[in-house]
C-alpha cells in the first residue's frame, strides 16, 4: 500500500471546503482515500443512536446500490464491533469471524483485509470508516495511527449528515473549533430553511424577530424639486439637532460604558456638529432640490469616498457616516427613533444595518441577538456587540425578505447561519448543546479559581487578550491570571485626531484599576496593516503588512509616540504595568525605543510626577528576523510576548485572510514549532520571562507543545480560558516534553498532528 501521505489531511480539508454539502464530501473523500492508499473499499457508516443501527453512507468498492441500504444493528457486524469498542478494529480474513455478517449483493466476501475507525466528533461516536483490500499484505496494524488521523477530520463532515437528509457543509476552520471543543453548538444545515452570513460571534442566541429598527435608506430617496430653499434648510437644522439630541440622551443613558464605547457616540456627534458636513448639504438645496435629496448626494458621496480607499478599516468607516447620515434622514422623513421600546420576550433584532448607537440604546435583558443583512467584520457595530457579549451574524442575504416579525430564529453566531422557524430536530440538537454548554460552564465556574497546574505538578499562567474596557470584565469573569496583551489602538482608530495625554493617563489608569492587582502589559499603539487612522496620510503600499505599520509608524511619528509612553509611565503608578513594544525587527529599533522610555523617564523625575520606577519593558517576536538575533534583542528588554498570527504569517508567507491559500496558516507547521521553541529556549537561557498569544495559544495541541517547551504563560481571548485550564489541568508536562522531542524531528505538520491527536485523544479522555 502506498505510504506517501504527505498530503492527505490537507486533501481532505480541501474537499471539505469545495464540496457542496457533506453527501457530496463524503463521497469524494472515500474515493481519494481508496486511491490514495490503493485501498480497494473505502466506505463511511453512519450511526443511528436512536435506532442502536448503521447505515452505509458512502462507498468506494463495494455495490453502490447498497449506499443508504445496508444497515445493521451495532450489535452485529464487524462494523458494530467498532461502535462497541469505541476503538479499531483490525482483522485479517474478516468472513471467518465470528462477527463477519454477509449482505447479499454487496460484494465484501472477496476482501481479505479488514479495518474499521471510530468516526468520533466532540467526544461521542458517530460511525465509522472502513479500509478493506484484496491482497492479505494491503493493509496492516501500522496503518491504525494514520487512519485514525483521518477519521479525525472528517467526523465533522459526518455529524452534519445525521441529523437530517440533505445538509449545508461547514468551513473547516469552524468544524475544527467544535472539534476541539472551543465551539458550543452543532452546524446542522437545514436544505432551504436556513440563511448564511458571516460569523462574528462566539455565541448561539435564540429569539423571537423583531423589526423595531423600520429606518429608512437612501435608495427610497428620489430627486424632489423644491421652491422654499429656507424652509428646506431650516428641516434639515431640525433633523441634525434632533438626531445629536437622540445621540447624547444614548450617552446620558449608558453611564457604565467603556471609554471606547463612549468614544464611538463621541465620533457620532463630531460628524453631527461638523460645520463644513452641513454646509455641503446646504449648497446642494440651493440647487432647489429637498432636503433629503441633498443630505443623499452628500452622505453617498462621502461614503463613496472613504470604500474606494484601498485598505479594510478605512473602507468600512463609510458605514459610521452613513449610519449618521440614516438617523438624520429618519427625521427628515418623520420616523425618529424607535429605540426607548422595552421587549417583552427574547429578541433577535433583525435589519438592514444597525447604528452603534443605537446598539446601546437598546440593551436590555432580552436583547439576545442581532441579524444585520449588511455590516463589515470591523465595524464598530460588530466589535460593541462582541463587546456586550451579544451574539450577531452580518451580510445576511435574504433576511429581509424570508424573516417575518415574531418568527422563531436559532442565530448561530460561530457559524452564521441563521435559522428562521427551525424544524423540531434542529432546535433540540440546539438545546441539548447548550444544555451541555451550561453544564461545562457551570462545572468550570467551579473551578475559576483553580490553577492551570498539569497532573504533575507544572502550572502555566493564562492570560487574556483585550481591546475595550470591557473586556477587562469577561477577563475576571473567566479567571485570568493577567492581562497578557492590552491593545491599544482602539482608541486611536476611533477618533478623528490623535488622542490626548491625559484621554490616555485616564484609559490606561482604569483599566490598571479594573485589573485589581492582576498584571497587566500595554501593547503600544499598532497600525498600519489592515488598521489605519483616518486622520493620518498614508503612502501607497502594494504590501501593507510588510510597510509603514507599527513601530515603524510610531518611530516616524515620535511625538505622538511619547505622548503615549509618557501616558502609560503615568498610569503605571496605580497598578502592575508592563510596556510592550510591536513588531522589532533590529536591535537599533529597540535602542532607539529604550532611548525614547529612558527620556520620559526623566522628564517625569523632573517635574515630580510618580510612575513605576521598576516597570517593564517587552517586545512582540512576530518578526522572523527578531528570531535568530534574540539573544542581542534581550540585552535592552525584559520580557518577550511572542505574537503566533504575525510570526505564523510572515514566516509561512501566507495571509491567513486568504481563503486560497488560508489552508497552508497552520500552527503545526514544522517551521513554527521549531521557531516558537527556539525563542523560548533563549528566552530561558537569559532568564527573560515570556508569554505566548494568539489563536495558537487556545489550541490544545499547540498549548500541549508550549507545555513541552517549557512556557509557563499564555494569552488567549477571555472566553477561551476555562476549556484551556481544563486540557492543562488534564495532561502530563513530562510527557508534552517527550511528545515534542518526537515532533521537532518530523517532516511535515500532518504527520505532526497525527501524532499529537493520537495522544492527546489518549490523554484528553
Amino acid at each position: 500500500m502506498t505510504r506517501d501521505h504527505t498530503y492527505i489531511l490537507e486533501a481532505i480539508l480541501e474537499i471539505i471546503t469545495d464540496s457542496e454539502n457533506p453527501d457530496q464530501s463524503l463521497d469524494r473523500i472515500v474515493q481519494m482515500i481508496a486511491r490514495r492508499f490503493s485501498t480497494d473499499v473505502c466506505s463511511v457508516y453512519v450511526y443511528n443512536p436512536h435506532e442502536n443501527s448503521l447505515q452505509l453512507k458512502a462507498t468506494v468498492g463495494l455495490n453502490k446500490a447498497s449506499v443508504g441500504v445496508i444497515a445493521m444493528d451495532v450489535h452485529e457486524g464487524l462494523t458494530g464491533m467498532v461502535i462497541e469498542t469505541m476503538a479499531p478494529v483490525f482483522i485479517v480474513n474478516p468472513s471467518l469471524h465470528v462477527r463477519y455478517k454477509y449482505y447479499d449483493g454487496s460484494g465484501e466476501e472477496v476482501y481479505t483485509t479488514y479495518l474499521g475507525v471510530p468516526l468520533i466528533y466532540h467526544k461521542k461516536v458517530l460511525g465509522a470508516i472502513v479500509v478493506q483490500t484484496l491482497a492479505e499484505e494491503g493493509i496492516g496494524e501500522a496503518d491504525i495511527p494514520l487512519f485514525k488521523s483521518i477519521a479525525s477530520q472528517i467526523a465533522a463532515t459526518v455529524a452534519f449528515t445525521v441529523l437530517q437528509g440533505e445538509r449545508q457543509g461547514v468551513a473547516h476552520d469552524e468544524a475544527l473549533r467544535v472539534i476541539e471543543g472551543t465551539c458550543d453548538t452543532l452546524e446542522v444545515g437545514g436544505g432551504q430553511n436556513h440563511l448564511r452570513g458571516d460569523p462574528v460571534s462566539d455565541r448561539v442566541a435564540t429569539g423571537y424577530a423583531d423589526y423595531t429598527f423600520k429606518t429608512i435608506d437612501f435608495h427610497q430617496i428620489h430627486r424632489m424639486g423644491i421652491t422654499d430653499v429656507g424652509a428646506e434648510v431650516t428641516r434639515l437644522d431640525e433633523a441634525f439637532d434632533t438626531a445629536s439630541a437622540q445621540v447624547e440622551a444614548v450617552a446620558v443613558e449608558a453611564r457604565d460604558i467603556s471609554d471606547q464605547e463612549r468614544a464611538i457616540i463621541e465620533a457620532h456627534l463630531m460628524y453631527l456638529g461638523d460645520p463644513s458636513l452641513r454646509k455641503k448639504i446646504v449648497s446642494r438645496i440651493k440647487e432647489r432640490v429637498s432636503a433629503e435629496y441633498a443630505l443623499k448626494r452628500v452622505i453617498l458621496d462621502y461614503a463613496e469616498m472613504l470604500t474606494a480607499m484601498d485598505d479594510s478599516y478605512l473602507s468600512e468607516r463609510s458605514l459610521d457616516i452613513l449610519d449618521i447620515g440614516r438617523r438624520v434622514l429618519a427625521n427628515l422623513v418623520g420616523l425618529g427613533s424607535d429605540s426607548g421600546q422595552a421587549f417583552t420576550q427574547d429578541t433577535i433584532i433583525v435589519a438592514s444595518d444597525i447604528s452603534p448607537v443605537d446598539l446601546l440604546a437598546i440593551r436590555q435583558p432580552h436583547l439576545k441577538g442581532i441579524v444585520l443583512a449588511k455590516g463589515g467584520r470591523t465595524s464598530h457595530t460588530v466589535i460593541m456587540a462582541r463587546s456586550l457579549e451579544i451574539p450577531i451574524v452580518i451580510g445576511v442575504e435574504g433576511v429581509l425578505d424570508h424573516v417575518r416579525a415574531n418568527d422563531y430564529l436559532i442565530v448561530d453566531g460561530i457559524s452564521g447561519l441563521v435559522y428562521p422557524n427551525p424544524s423540531p430536530d434542529i432546535c433540540e440538537e440546539y438545546a441539548r448543546r447548550q444544555e451541555e454548554s451550561l453544564k461545562v460552564r457551570k462545572r468550570q465556574e467551579g473551578e475559576r479559581e483553580l490553577l492551570a497546574v498539569t497532573t504533575d505538578g507544572v502550572e502555566m499562567k493564562l492570560g487574556a487578550n483585550i481591546g475595550l474596557l470591557s473586556d477587562m470584565m469577561l477577563a475576571r469573569q473567566y479567571g485570568a491570571d493577567h492581562i497578557g496583551l492590552y491593545r491599544t489602538e482602539f482608541p486611536f482608530l476611533l477618533r478623528k485626531s490623535f488622542p490626548s495625554e491625559e484621554e490616555q493617563v485616564a484609559l490606561y489608569t482604569r483599566v490598571l484599576e479594573k485589573a485589581k492587582g492582576r498584571p497587566v502589559t500595554i501593547r503600544t499603539f499598532d497600525v498600519g496593516g489592515d488598521k489605519f487612522l483616518s486622520y493620518l496620510e498614508y503612502p501607497k503600499e502594494d504590501n501593507p503588512f510588510l510597510g509603514w505599520r507599527s513601530i515603524r509608524l510610531s518611530l516616524d511619528l515620535e511625538d505622538v509616540f511619547r505622548v503615549q509612553i509618557r501616558a502609560i509611565l503615568r498610569a503605571s503608578a496605580f497598578g502592575k504595568t508592563r510596556i510592550l513594544f510591536p513588531m522589532i525587527s533590529s536591535v537599533d529599533e529597540i535602542r532607539r525605543v529604550v532611548a525614547l522610555v529612558n527620556d520620559e523617564k526623566s522628564a517625569l523625575d523632573g517635574a515630580g510626577v510618580a510612575y513605576d520606577r521598576k516597570i517593564e519593558l517587552g517586545i512582540m517576536v512576530e518578526v522572523p528576523a527578531a528570531v535568530p538575533i534574540l539573544d542581542r534583542l534581550l540585552r535592552y528588554v525584559d520580557f518577550v510576548n511572542v505574537g503566533t498570527n504575525d510570526l505564523m504569517q510572515y514566516l509561512l508567507a501566507v495571509d491567513r485572510n486568504n481563503k486560497k491559500v488560508a489552508v497552508h496558516f497552520n500552527a503545526l507547521h514544522p517551521a513554527v514549532i521549531s521557531t516558537v521553541h527556539q525563542i523560548v529556549s533563549v528566552c530561558r537561557q537569559f532568564g527573560k520571562k515570556l508569554c505566548i498569544c494568539g489563536e495558537a495559544a487556545a489550541v490544545n495541541e499547540s498549548i500541549f507543545l508550549f507545555l513541552g517547551m517549557g512556557a509557563d504563560h499564555i494569552s488567549m481571548v477571555p472566553s477561551a480560558i476555562p476549556d484551556v485550564k481544563e486540557f492543562i489541568r488534564s495532561v502530563s508536562a513530562l510527557e508534552a516534553k517527550r511528545v515534542l522531542a518526537e515532533v521537532l524531528k518530523m517532516e511535515d505538520a500532518q504527520e505532526i498532528e497525527a501524532c499529537l491527536m493520537d495522544t492527546l485523544g489518549t490523554a484528553v479522555s
